[in-house]
């Protein structure tokens, strides 16, 4: 079993961003999905047991560190794609982001940009969508981010509460 912290959007909140990270010590991996890739290094540095993986979002540079768009991983038999989502426009839709998970062949895809947590399942191919939310700015509610736990052929995705 593995399980994945999810966090995106941090937008300067590295406080919470942090807080969350050290209250799941659990974790095996953090996945950090755009906008505050500046603070990928810190937070790494916070949690040295942990697998990272980071993509870089619109509000990033060259020189945040991250230099990759988007990832595609293993992990527990499952294969991820990692993008902040932007470049799929995201804000109108997940369809782009879906044939994009397609094409890469993973049954999993993260994404951040809209700020607003979202979980779906396209029952047709088999993928699963995910957002966490922002952990820094969210557009409603509070501010979140993601737990991804996969065990064999399960998927399971909850949303956590940062304040």
């Amino acid at each position: 079993m593995e399980k994945l912290l999810i966090l995106s959007d941090i937008h300067g909140n590295v406080r919470r961003a942090a807080a969350v990270l050290c209250a799941h010590p659990d974790c095996t991996g953090a996945v950090f999905l755009g906008d505050g890739a500046r603070y990928v290094e810190y937070l790494q540095s916070l949690a040295p047991h942990m697998a990272f993986f980071a993509v870089k979002g619109n509000c990033d540079t060259v020189l945040d560190g991250v230099p990759q768009e988007e990832l595609l991983f293993e992990c527990a038999g499952h294969r991820l794609l990692c993008c902040h989502g932007h470049h799929y426009f995201v804000k109108s839709g997940t369809g782009a982001l879906l044939a994009a998970a397609k094409r890469a062949g993973a049954d999993i895809a993260l994404f951040g940009h809209t700020h607003l947590p979202h979980e779906e399942y396209d029952s047709e191919s088999g993928v699963y969508l995910f957002n966490p939310g922002s952990i820094g700015s969210p557009r409603e509610g509070k501010p979140s981010y993601g737990l991804l736990t996969l065990s064999g052929g399960n998927v399971l995705f909850s949303l956590g509460d940062a304040e």
